[in-house]
């Protein structure tokens, strides 16, 4: 499997759908059908891009002028021409050629792309300027577009057109909306996005105009109050597939987005709080690096010509005023980091001193800028599906549906629209595999990583549950080659990921050298970007000591620094580490309030030289500034959890230094919405994967004889024959002296997810025969194994906290293993109802110590059992359902054992 092709990239994202994630949040995002386009033209020469170049001439008409002439000699033979005078029709005037073409009556309007803008050339109403007289002698277009009827450009004026030895088509309408859908006919049907905007008052439709230009799609005008029949027939004849209205609801009312949404439902409103707002929430779209385009906001028509001239060069077109830059516009320049800038109008429009001596102060800055976009998530842990995903109430409050991986790969593909084709990476911090759903675990991951091609991941560290089934296995994920047990799951052997893991901190123990790459570096636009990925220095406390008996785990932080060294000796300055632990913090998803956890003392004791650490491990989102050992903040962020929440971080480097440039780095959370379209490329593996898992799922792994009962569903605050049940699968695969040497074994009741019934038929299988979605379903969660040290004293705290009055549940049992037994007393206090605990029959002394074996999820404290914490000697055991499938393999017709508590 290999990555997704740039130009590809940009054909599959809907304009709509990148305006709706990187302005609007959580809005509604639009289809992934995309306007077609061209690649990304060259910008604009600038002889000196640190100083801005200003296209003006002694009035509009004048630099409508010397901009079309700005246009390259090659760029089209065909000229635009609408009223300088009265603005409406001109600005659904920027055409591209094949539209011309069309209403030049040479091509037909199912024309195969939209093409690029062409010039657009302003007239007064009676009379040709000399300007525009001059232009277009220089200009010598084959075809001249006179946009607007007669009122607004006269026949006289038509006729002074004719005598340029060309072929001049008006396309008109009754009035300004008739003739703005007029103009909208010309373009092919079906387009993935069409741009509305207000016809009354114009700055709105000014930048959106450059959008839509880029795009090869219509810029259409409403009457702000009401969706007139003109424009409602032309939204129903183009049938475009999403819909831009652009400008808040005093500009586009309610009403009408509500007509246009009921026509095309993937409706999007972008709007700021004015006109250049607007123009900022369009430009956040663009790509960082781009050339960006600056007209005045108060008088219209240089804006109206340079749009189609910004949208030849596919750069953002931004809103100032005469004798300023407003603070919208100035930080929309400044995160895009333009490598160029270029001035529409004379200074009567945008003055010297407060306009252009500012931004010049500014630009040589941004010039030396390369801004790398970084994409990053973490634990994906193989969630593939879409699942009812929220998360938390207080990170999101709105409970917005999230995750599956046809949505993490389109909104990772609408995210990389913001930047340049090798200007983006997307990078991970581990738990990619291991602790998975289903579909992904039944196949060994490699759905997972297949999921993860498409989407286009570049580099991960490991994390770990990378080494839930030990270092071979991870190795093999790597490489490539059919499992040596369950062999291959498709005709051809599995491949290996087309995306590396590192792992810097996991060494052999004998050689010393990593298991795979420490460190990997991409160099972006000639500058070198290192990443060092890790997991935490705990992870065999996790995992099942076998698999990595073989390797060693360092020290992050001792092993971060020396690789930071290594990568700096190979003239590498830019550094980020991919670390597979994490914190906690208490506010939003794209917050950072009060974090804590080892993150903090890890990012603490970096070395300086690192840049930012992408984190994950413990599931939270955050995107926090953590001071580095010299007291400068450093970016910390972390993407949540199952592909729910994508990262973006403007790595801003240095192009003379190398160096990323701290305050000038930012990071957000962006929610990956259910509701954008799915990715078909990524819809259709998981597609594949679900078809076949539905097949293997009716696998038997075991019988039972009698029906075993006793799930979350019923009663949790007493003991059951399931959670017993399941208790003994649990000892069974921890008692070995190599597998944690546990001689009592616990399972929470709310853990147990479903019962064993004889007369269950899930996949056509005979009574009493338990598939493995049925195991599935008893134990869906992917916890681990894991045995500690515990006195008698400590077991029977445990136990005592079966109750616990503040709790939203009292009352929480455990199911316990064969061999252990207790008394169970509810008419005594708090913390004296367990007695007579005994193991095989002896009694447990309460200074003894034993080997206990759980779930991680209660070891840790889950479900207020917080005694569990006090365990020492920690070994990691095998992901529960593994085990539990072994269990029943290996003991065939089971029955419901008996009660091992009196009285609970």
């Amino acid at each position: 499997m290999s990555h997704r092709t740039p130009p590809a990239r940009r054909r599959l994202v809907a304009v709509g759908a990148a305006v709706a994630l990187v302005s609007g949040g959580a809005a509604v995002a639009t289809s992934s059908a995309a306007a077609p386009g061209s690649p990304l033209k060259a910008a604009p020469e600038i002889e000196d891009p640190s100083e801005a170049l200003r296209i003006s001439g002694t009035d509009r008409y004048g630099t409508a002028a010397e901009i079309a002439r700005a246009f390259p000699a090659d760029a089209t033979d065909t000229v635009v021409v609408a009223s300088g005078q009265v603005f409406p029709d001109a600005l659904s005037a920027q055409l591209p050629a094949s539209s011309a073409a069309v209403a030049a009556g040479l091509a037909s309007p199912d024309v195969d792309g939209a093409g690029l803008p062409v010039p657009m050339l302003l007239t007064k109403q009676d009379q040709l300027p000399q300007a525009t007289a001059s232009a277009l002698e220089d200009l010598a277009p084959s075809q001249i577009v006179l946009v607007g009827g007669d009122v607004a450009v006269s026949d006289d004026v038509e006729e002074a057109l004719e005598g340029f030895g060309a072929e001049v088509t008006r396309v008109a309408g009754a009035n300004r909306y008739d003739t703005s859908a007029e103009v909208a006919s010309l373009f092919p049907t079906g387009l993935p996005v069409l741009y509305l905007a207000t016809g009354t008052d114009y700055p709105d439709a000014l930048t959106g105009g450059a959008r839509a230009g880029r795009d090869g799609a219509p810029m259409l005008l409403t009457d702000p109050a009401q969706l007139r029949p003109s424009t409602l027939e032309a939204i129903q004849t183009l049938q475009p597939e999403s819909v831009v209205v652009l400008g808040g609801s005093g500009a586009v009312s309610d009403d009408v987005v509500e007509a246009v949404t009921e026509l095309v439902p993937d409706t999007t409103r972008v709007f700021g709080s004015d006109r250049y707002g607007t123009a900022v929430a369009l430009a956040s779209t663009y790509e960082y690096d781009s050339v960006a385009y600056l007209a005045s906001g108060q008088d219209y028509p240089d804006a109206l010509t340079g749009g189609a001239f910004a949208a030849y060069h596919e750069g953002p077109l931004l809103l100032g005023k005469a004798d300023g830059v407003p603070t919208a516009t100035a930080t929309a320049l400044d995160q895009l980091s333009p490598q160029g800038l270029v001035l529409f109008g004379g200074e009567g429009a945008l003055e010297k001193a407060p306009v252009e001596d500012a931004l010049n102060a500014v630009l040589p800055v941004w010039v030396d800028e390369l801004v790398v976009q970084m994409l990053s998530f973490n634990d994906y842990h193989g969630h593939i599906e879409e699942e009812d995903g929220t998360l938390d109430p207080e990170q999101d409050p709105d409970q917005n549906l999230v995750g599956g991986a046809v949505n993490l790969t389109s909104t990772l593909e609408a995210l990389r629209t913001r930047s340049f084709d090798d200007q983006t990476l997307t990078v991970a911090a581990g738990d990619l595999i291991g602790g998975s759903t289903f579909v992904s675990g039944l196949f060994q991951d490699e759905p997972s990583v297949e999921t993860l091609e498409v989407a286009g991941l570049d580099v991960s560290s490991v994390g770990n549950h990378e080494f839930d089934e030990g270092v071979e296995e991870l190795l093999r994920m790597q490489e490539g080659g059919c499992h040596p047990e369950r062999g291959c799951f498709e005709d051809e052997p599995y491949d290996g990921a087309d995306f590396q893991w590192l792992a810097a901190n996991v060494v052999d123990k004998e050689s010393g050298e990593s298991i795979l790459p420490g460190t990997e570096v991409r160099t972006v636009d000639g500058v070198d970007v290192g990443f060092i990925g890790m997991t935490l220095e705990d992870t065999p406390t996790l995992v099942s000591p076998g698999g990595v008996s073989t390797v060693d785990f360092l020290d992050e932080v001792e092993t971060a620094n020396a690789q930071a060294a290594q990568l700096r000796e190979q003239g590498v300055e830019s550094i980020v580490v991919l670390l597979h632990e994490g914190g906690y913090q208490t506010g939003g998803y794209d917050a950072c309030e009060g974090i804590s956890g080892p993150v903090v003392e890890i990012a603490e004791n970096l070395d300086p030289a690192i840049d930012a650490v992408v984190t994950g491990h413990t599931h939270q989102p955050y995107v926090c500034t953590i001071p580095d050992p010299d007291g400068a903040d450093r970016l910390v962020t972390s993407a949540n959890q199952y592909g729910r929440v994508v990262t973006e971080t403007a790595l801003t480097i240095s192009r003379e230094s190398g160096d990323v440039t701290r305050d000038r780095a930012y990071a957000h959370n962006n929610l990956v919405l259910q509701s954008i379209a799915d990715d078909p490329e990524t819809a259709s593996v998981v597609d594949k994967w679900v078809a076949r898992a539905e097949v293997l799922a009716g696998e038997v792994v075991g019988t039972v004889a009698e029906d075993i009962t006793g799930d979350a569903g019923g009663d949790r605050g007493i003991e059951t024959p399931m959670a017993d049940l399941v208790a003994d699968s649990i000892l069974w695969g921890t008692d070995g002296e190599d597998e944690g040497g546990a001689q009592i074994s616990f399972m929470n009741v709310g853990g147990v997810r479903a019962s064993l019934l004889v007369d269950q038929i899930s996949n056509g299988e005979a009574p009493g025969e338990v598939t493995y979605q049925e195991a599935y379903n008893v134990m869906p969660f992917g916890n681990l194994l894991v045995s500690i040290d515990m006195t008698g004293e400590q077991v029977k705290a445990v136990l005592e906290q079966q109750y616990v009055p503040d709790r939203g549940r009292p009352y929480l049992a455990l199911g316990v293993s064969e061999g252990f037994t207790y008394t169970w007393d509810d008419s005594q206090p708090e913390g004296s109802k367990v007695s007579d605990m005994q193991l095989d029959g002896v009694p447990l002394e309460m200074d003894e110590t034993y080997r206990v074996s759980t779930l991680n999820f209660l070891q840790q404290g889950g479900d207020s059992f917080t005694a569990f914490t006090e365990g020492t000697n920690l070994v990691g055991g095998p992901e529960d359902l593994a085990n539990l499938v072994d269990y029943l393999r290996a003991t065939p017709d089971l029955t419901a054992p008996e009660d091992r508590v009196e009285g609970l």
